[in-house]
């Protein structure tokens, strides 16, 4: 199970994973990006997913929880990646095979 390292509500999320690896979860105005972290989590080294506010029809249908229809974005997606042991994991979520 993955650990939440830093959180800030409606924002971002940062969450260490069972393998010890860490993404960023990152909500703004201009869309959602998840991000692999390098350096203990201080430097983002790549992006895992990335969706334009264009696309978000494409996150809510891979994210979104039936049981709390209006929970936020952030709320989740967090949620479901706290499943997700490995950034494979999350690449594999992510990608909806």
């Amino acid at each position: 199970m993955a650990e939440v390292i830093s959180y800030k509500p409606g924002a971002y999320c940062q969450l260490k994973l069972a393998s010890r690896e860490r993404v960023l979860i990152s909500c703004a105005q201009t869309g959602i990006k998840i991000k692999k972290l390098g350096l203990g989590g201080l430097i983002p080294t790549k992006t895992i997913a990335d969706w334009p506010v264009s696309r978000l029809e494409e996150t809510i249908s891979i994210f979104a929880d039936e049981g709390n229809p209006s929970q936020h974005p952030l709320e989740a997606i967090k949620n479901k990646l706290m499943t997700c042991s490995s950034i494979r994991d999350i690449e594999h979520l992510c990608s909806g095979r």
